[in-house]
């Protein structure tokens, strides 16, 4: 009978580190006996610029449940905040050219407690309106809010 190479059992231990203990799958978000969804916000420090202007991004997530929050990450990035002009046109991103651990992760956040994510960028953008997005990075992507700004 032939001997499993030692790949298979790479792969059999990678699959089990990527069970929790109660069976279910890490990556899935879900707070523990909870129908209240996170709150999220993303919010800029002014919603009109100059160009030139810096330009100060916050994106927060607050548990109001009873019940702590399991946020599951396939990486080591947390956010993600992006420019965009138009849906098909991303003209800057905070993680584009970045490199993140390939680690799975986790963050339990308590009841009323909350995640605070903050980036200030020099604005080189042209004129015109621009929407704002912010991500949590879980595992599902759900968690994200926008918001508009103007370069005048």
């Amino acid at each position: 009978m032939p001997v499993p190479s030692r790949s298979f059992y790479s792969y059999v231990f990678i699959s089990l580190l990527a069970c929790t203990g109660d069976g279910q799958l890490i990556g899935v978000n879900r707070s523990v006996n909870s129908s209240e969804p996170p709150i999220i916000s993303l919010s800029a420090d002014k919603q009109t610029y100059t160009p030139g202007d810096t330009i100060e991004l916050t994106l927060g997530l607050r548990n109001d449940s009873d019940d702590p929050l399991v946020l599951d990450f396939v990486t080591g990035q947390r956010y993600d905040f992006a420019i965009l002009r138009t849906r098909e046109d991303t003209v800057w991103s905070w993680s584009r050219g970045k490199a993140f651990t390939q680690a799975l992760g986790q963050e339990t956040v308590q009841p009323d407690q909350g995640l605070v994510y903050s980036e200030r960028i020099g604005s080189e953008l042209p004129l015109g309106t621009f929407q704002i997005h912010g991500r949590i990075t879980t595992r599902k992507n759900t968690l994200a809010d926008s918001t508009v700004i103007v370069i005048q």
